[in-house]
C-alpha cells in the first residue's frame, strides 16, 4: 500500500471519533458478556440517557460553532480560534460532549466495570489528543491562543 494511504488510515483508525467508536463497543461487550456485574438499577440507567443526551447537544453546539466560522474539525487547517458560546466556558467542549456520551452510556449500560470506559478515553484525550492540540494551537495562533488559554479552563 501507498505510505500516504497508510498514514490516513492510521489517522482516522486513532481519531477521537474512532476512539468513542472503540468505547462505544467495549460497553456494549461488557453489557453482554459480564452481565452479573451489570448492578446499577432504576433510575441510574435513565440518568445515563440523560448525560449521554447532554454530551451529545455539547458536541452539537460546538460542531455549528466551527460551521460558523468556516473552521473545519481538522485542527492542522484551523484557520479560526473559536472563543464564543461554548469555547468561552470549556477549551474542548467537543471532547467533553464525548466524555459526557461515554459516561452516560456507561452508566446506563450499570456494568460496574464499564465505568473504566471514559476514564480511560479521558487519558488518551486528554494526554495524547489535547497535548498535541494545544501545541499546534500555540504555533497556529500565538498570543492569542495563550491569552485564551489563561481565561478558560481546557475541560469545564
Amino acid at each position: 500500500m501507498d505510505s500516504k494511504i497508510i498514514k490516513v488510515m492510521r489517522k482516522i483508525l486513532y481519531s477521537p471519533p474512532a476512539l468513542i467508536a472503540y468505547s462505544i463497543g467495549t460497553l456494549i461487550a461488557l453489557f453482554f458478556s459480564l452481565p452479573q456485574f451489570n448492578l446499577l438499577l432504576y433510575p441510574f440507567d435513565i440518568i445515563g440517557i440523560l448525560i449521554a443526551i447532554l454530551g451529545l447537544i455539547l458536541m452539537g453546539i460546538a460542531r455549528k460553532l466551527f460551521k460558523k466560522h468556516k473552521t473545519p474539525l481538522r485542527l492542522d487547517t484551523s484557520s479560526y480560534l473559536i472563543k464564543e458560546g461554548v469555547f468561552s466556558k470549556s477549551r474542548n467542549p467537543m471532547y467533553l460532549g464525548m466524555l459526557l456520551v461515554l459516561v452516560g452510556i456507561s452508566i446506563f449500560s450499570t456494568n460496574i466495570f464499564a465505568l473504566v470506559t471514559p476514564i480511560v478515553f479521558f487519558g488518551f484525550i486528554k494526554y495524547i489528543y489535547i497535548k498535541k492540540e494545544e501545541k499546534m494551537l500555540t504555533e497556529t495562533f500565538g498570543e492569542e491562543y495563550l491569552a485564551y488559554k489563561k481565561i478558560v479552563r481546557r475541560w469545564i
